[in-house]
């Protein structure tokens, strides 16, 4: 897909039909707060995320949330093909959450409005791709990007201390909060 040209997605497709969902980016940015939100049972989430369809809800609701998913993370747009061996191999190094909806949004308010002139609360429409379009372009400078790439260090590969312990020191600072396990989730890591 060629962002600068052709139409933006506006559906989905389930079992070979298309299925029309909702792309603002205030949608997808939801879905991905219920998503990371714990108090959602999977089955809860699977049912809350065929509100994203706009008209009919496929019967295949399997199906119908992996259309979901490949949707959300605009797979189908310029840079983000499963042949990118470079973000497999970072993905499996590092399991820690670099980024947050929640915890960086003044951060992404700050970084649309100072790069683009967006101020992303007013504004009424804004499609998903174009969106993350944007976000994937802001410059590394901007303090959005630093707080991700800060986390997304592997301190491991630091050989100089002094300059490991300075950024264990940043990350602590900007760190996601994690929700405690639960005796579940300690009897399932065991």
């Amino acid at each position: 897909m060629n962002l600068l040209y052709e139409p933006l997605p506006e559906s989905v497709v389930v079992d070979g039909v298309s299925y029309p969902v909702v792309t603002n980016f205030r949608d997808w940015i939801a879905f991905f707060d219920m998503m990371a939100d714990d108090s959602y049972s999977p089955k809860d989430k699977l049912i809350a995320c065929m509100g994203w369809f706009t008209k009919e809800v496929p019967e295949n609701s399997l199906n119908a949330w992996e259309a979901l998913l490949q949707f959300a993370s605009c797979e189908d747009s310029p840079g983000n093909s499963d042949e990118d061996e470079t973000e497999k191999v970072d993905s499996e190094q590092n399991d820690k959450t670099c980024f947050s909806w929640v915890y960086d949004s003044a951060y992404i308010l700050g970084a649309y409005r100072q790069c683009y002139g967006i101020d992303l609360r007013s504004m009424p429409f804004l499609h998903w791709y174009e969106f993350m379009a944007l976000f994937e372009a802001l410059p590394e400078d901007v303090p959005l990007k630093k707080r991700i790439g800060y986390r997304s260090i592997n301190l491991s590969q630091i050989k100089d201390k002094e300059r490991r312990k300075q950024i264990a020191e940043i990350r602590r600072s900007i760190s996601i909060p994690q929700n405690p396990m639960n005796a579940g989730q300690v009897g399932a890591f065991f």
